[in-house]
């Protein structure tokens, strides 16, 4: 083979997965050898950095593993032709992946399925017209990891969901989101600093939706689970916003913003989230 082209190697991989067998060979050899050509013309294709056709070759290696029954060398063969595809043909990349994770799955290798679904999501969320799947994908991810006890990623996970609903101004799956990595983050001191954040961004959202009522409701509820937290910066500032959102006042609302980005700056999703809740403000009726 090392003589051999990558397009010769292929167009033999092509002969012997299409064989049938012989007088002296088996289909599942022919099918086997298959195999090996389309990964020696995909390592040529790759030291070439035609990343495209690489891909292609190690798709076709794995569709052969399958027919021989090799579904966890399959797994893996699609994972290594995504991250050729990845950088080329980003939605061949996302097939690549989601059969590898339905191969772990009827394998019952969740963790790795979990990863492959996180790899999903982190495609799908570079596509302004696919975060709707990549919000999908976190959260699968998501459950998986929590079957695992991987409970850190799992949040990780959720969080990126959050950020995405955000982003789709789906302000009731962002809230859901937050407040799950919120009890999720309840029960350990070294994440348990980080609840205010996650409180804070649910709170947000409830105004952006605009539902004042809830929001209030929210705040009560987020005080009995941390009984510290209407005491911190996040706390305050998001009381404050509550009660300019209560009464209409935009200057109130305004200066407390100021206030707030002084002492952490607001930028980027919340930044972009702050300009909602101003917007409800705004667009309410002056019934004075």
């Amino acid at each position: 083979m090392v003589g051999t082209s990558a397009e010769e190697l292929l167009r033999n991989a092509e002969k012997k997965a299409s064989a049938t067998g012989g007088w002296f060979s088996s289909s599942s050899s022919k099918h086997e050898e298959a195999i090996e050509l389309f990964k020696a013309a995909a390592n040529k294709f790759r030291v070439d950095n035609r990343l495209t056709e690489a891909g292609k070759a190690l798709v076709r290696a794995a569709e052969m593993e399958i027919k021989t029954g090799e579904s966890d060398f399959a797994a893996n063969t699609y994972y290594e032709a995504s991250k050729c595809l990845r950088m080329t043909d980003p939605s061949q990349a996302v097939m690549a992946m989601d059969r590898s994770a339905n191969l772990l799955v009827e394998r019952g290798r969740f963790r790795q399925a979990a990863d492959r679904k996180k790899n999903m999501a982190e495609l799908y969320k570079e596509d302004p017209h696919r975060l709707g799947q990549g919000l999908q994908a976190y959260e699968q991810a998501a459950n998986w990891y929590m079957q695992e006890g991987a409970s850190a990623t799992a949040s990780a996970c959720n969080r990126d969901a959050a950020v995405i609903a955000i982003h789709l101004e789906q302000y009731p799956k962002a809230i859901e989101l937050w407040e799950s990595v919120a009890a999720a983050s309840l029960g350990s001191n070294l994440t348990k600093y980080s609840v205010k954040e996650y409180y804070l961004n649910a709170g947000l959202c409830y105004l952006a939706i605009p539902d004042i009522g809830a929001a209030t409701r929210a705040m009560g509820y987020y005080a009995q689970q941390d009984p510290g937290f209407p005491t911190t910066a996040e706390g305050q500032f998001l009381h404050g916003i509550l009660q300019a959102c209560e009464h209409g006042e935009l200057d109130a609302f305004d200066q407390r913003v100021h206030e707030f980005d002084r002492m952490k700056p607001i930028t980027g999703w919340r930044a972009s989230l702050l300009q909602s809740v101003r917007k409800s403000i705004a667009d309410e009726p002056d019934l004075s």
